[in-house]
């Protein structure tokens, strides 16, 4: 599992079950030699069995296509969100040409598994957006593209309140992510997702 390369996060999705295993092998207190369940060796095979699928991937890679013309406007839109499991974000490219034609390009993706220890939903959703705003960063300093705008999109008003609170003081585990990502985005540069 750990000698997949893939700093885009492009098969994030494709990992992330390889290590929810290995996590929950550890949550039971298992040995590196101690025998697995049948019911995880099976996860493990099916995992393992999908993994020569990879070599098949291919992505276009250049986020202007070769026809598209000059780009008037160049925004960067980043997805937030977590569940019990995990949590992480996503980030696209859109851009316009000056006839008015919308391109929209993967960049990048991170994702992470909750931690053993038990975090509620918005701590969760506020640790996503801490991995958008950080993408963000990322992006802009990696990529020498001139970006008007970067857009933060969360399903999770928990975190959208917190962004956006001018007078109550947080516990530090709330605060610490509050400020970090003001460190790169004002509120005003996140918007809701309806979880429909």
């Amino acid at each position: 599992m750990s000698s997949i390369y893939d700093p885009p996060g492009l098969v994030a999705p494709f990992i992330l079950p390889a290590k929810r295993l290995l996590q929950n092998l550890c949550r039971k207190g298992l040995g590196w030699d101690d025998i697995v369940s049948n019911e995880d060796i099976t996860i493990w095979q099916s995992w393992f069995g999908d993994l020569p699928k990879l070599e098949s991937l291919k992505v276009y890679r250049c986020f202007k296509p070769p026809d598209f013309g000059d780009v008037t406007t160049c925004q960067i839109h980043h997805f937030a969100d977590a569940s019990q499991i995990a949590y992480g974000a996503v980030s696209y490219l859109r851009i316009t040409n000056a006839q008015g034609l919308i391109h929209c390009s993967f960049i990048m993706g991170k994702s992470r598994l909750s931690s053993l220890k038990l975090l509620t939903i918005p701590r969760l959703e506020l640790s996503s957006a801490v991995v958008a705003a950080r993408l963000d960063k990322i992006i802009r300093t990696e990529t020498d593209m001139q970006v008007d705008q970067s857009v933060f999109w969360t399903n999770s008003t928990c975190v959208l309140g917190y962004l956006r609170n001018k007078s109550k003081h947080f516990h530090t585990f709330v605060a610490n992510r509050v400020a970090a990502i003001q460190e790169v985005a004002a509120a005003s540069q996140w918007r809701h997702v309806d979880s429909r």
